[in-house]
């Protein structure tokens, strides 16, 4: 299915939002986590798949905050599960490679806490591009 440009911007102007603040100040604003669904019908996603996404985040709560589990609950939403299993590994994995390399040039410490909104918004961004360009390859 195609999206329109008005689902891109609200997605992007949420996620940009989202991250200057918990970059800012270490909390997310619940109603731009909340714009975010509005954009869940212009995303063809089988209703299952996107109740399944958004539980799938709460069972790793342990290791995040209330507010990226809020965040990825909701993407996981508009994404289904496919999708935010995705978004999750992609941002698990830019998040760790950035945190080990922040380590090594002693630019943080251990048992700082790292805002993990930006890396979601780049695992969502990387997980678009790869559906677009699965899209263009299969047609």
């Amino acid at each position: 299915m195609s999206c329109p440009f008005l689902f891109y911007s609200i997605l992007y102007i949420c996620l940009i939002r989202l991250c200057y603040t918990d970059i800012k100040a270490k909390e997310l604003e619940h109603l731009f986590i909340f714009l975010i669904l509005i954009c869940a019908p212009f995303w063809d996603v089988p209703f299952p798949s996107r109740i399944a996404g958004a539980m799938l985040p709460f069972f790793i709560y342990k290791f995040l905050a209330k507010g990226d589990i809020y965040l990825l609950s909701v993407l996981g939403f508009v994404f289904g599960t496919k999708g935010i299993i995705q978004i999750y590994i992609y941002a698990s994995l830019a998040s760790g490679i950035l945190c080990l390399i922040f380590l090594l040039l002693n630019k943080i410490k251990r048992d700082d806490e790292i805002p993990f909104a930006p890396y979601i918004a780049f695992g969502c961004t990387i997980y678009i591009v790869n559906t677009g360009l699965e899209n263009i390859i299969s047609s």
